[in-house]
């Protein structure tokens, strides 16, 4: 393999074979040259077949770069951070094993770094619900909340807004800035029961705020996998709890006027969500459920964030 190494794919694996067989061999068909990425798999402690899967990948693919590594620290930016650590190239790319690239992803995602000021860039996720039926309540702005996120561009496009930014499931950095700004913060990380939030959008922030160019590539699109426990409220609630814990985390200080501030901010907005939900049930619109979930949202922040002070 004398092509020059341009990318290291990393896909984190936590006990979700079937879905990491469908992601690696959407990853092999990339209409790049093979030779011009490796893959890099990191189990973080699977108890199925991941690694069954994993390996026979590897021996079935010998014209493809491929590493198998092992993560015992629990939780995505663990995985991530080890998968950074073996990454050899230049550009480090990111997937979830639930991810299904297009063929032109990889290609469209490096295209972006050619502008020397692109610090990292990413593609839209579409949810793919496996032909389950949705649910009347997520049809709207709540898939956002499993696994979705597009935004209304059709040209590469410059973005500066936290809402803005790409998440790990399609995303690209160059290696350097790991080095230079840090890797994904751990205190953000997600693990079985405790689904915290935004290490991917704290990281493209921290980029953002170094002066880099955070790009949105629209022809970096993948599907991504909705499990069919993701369109159950209870889901929901759990997601919508570590959005809000990562929003105590992300706005923790001791300071007395930064404290009375976040308290008056999360009060103000419960009660404009408040208002926005009895308007919404009043008129008996379909999507009313929409705004429940953004008042409890912001509502919950308050005991959250008194809860975090008592500590």
């Amino acid at each position: 393999m004398s092509e020059q190494l341009c990318a290291s794919i990393i896909i984190p694996a936590y006990n979700q074979a079937d879905y990491l067989r469908r992601c690696l061999e959407a990853v092999a068909a990339q209409t790049i040259n093979p030779a011009s990425f490796e893959i890099i798999i990191v189990d973080n402690n699977s108890t199925d077949h991941t690694q069954t899967v994993g390996l026979e990948f590897g021996g079935m693919n010998p014209g493809l770069r491929f590493r198998y590594v092992q993560e015992n620290q629990q939780g995505a930016s663990h995985a991530r951070n080890r998968g950074i650590q073996e990454a050899s190239a230049e550009i480090i790319c990111f997937l979830d094993q639930d991810s299904m690239p297009t063929s032109g992803w990889l290609n469209a995602l490096l295209c972006a770094f050619d502008d020397p000021q692109v610090g990292c860039a990413g593609g839209p996720a579409l949810p793919d619900f496996q032909q389950k039926q949705i649910p009347p309540w997520l049809q709207g702005d709540l898939q956002g909340m499993v696994s979705s996120y597009a935004l209304p561009f059709t040209q590469p496009t410059q973005v500066t807004r936290w809402d803005q930014y790409t998440r790990t499931c399609s995303m690209a950095v160059r290696k350097k800035l790991f080095d230079e700004l840090g890797t994904f913060r751990v205190d953000l990380d997600r693990v079985p029961g405790h689904l915290l939030a935004a290490g991917d959008t704290e990281m493209a922030d921290r980029i953002h705020k170094a002066g880099w160019k955070v790009m949105y590539i629209p022809a970096a699109s993948i599907s991504h996998l909705v499990h069919a426990d993701r369109l159950e409220k209870p889901y929901l609630y759990e997601i919508g709890r570590g959005l809000a814990e990562t929003h105590i985390i992300l706005t923790s200080d001791r300071h007395p006027l930064h404290i009375l501030r976040w308290f008056a901010s999360d009060s103000w907005y419960a009660t404009r969500m408040f208002f926005r939900l009895v308007i919404a049930v009043l008129k008996r619109k379909s999507l009313w459920y929409d705004d429940y979930m953004r008042f409890w949202m912001v509502a919950i922040r308050i005991p959250l964030r008194v809860k975090a002070l008592v500590r």
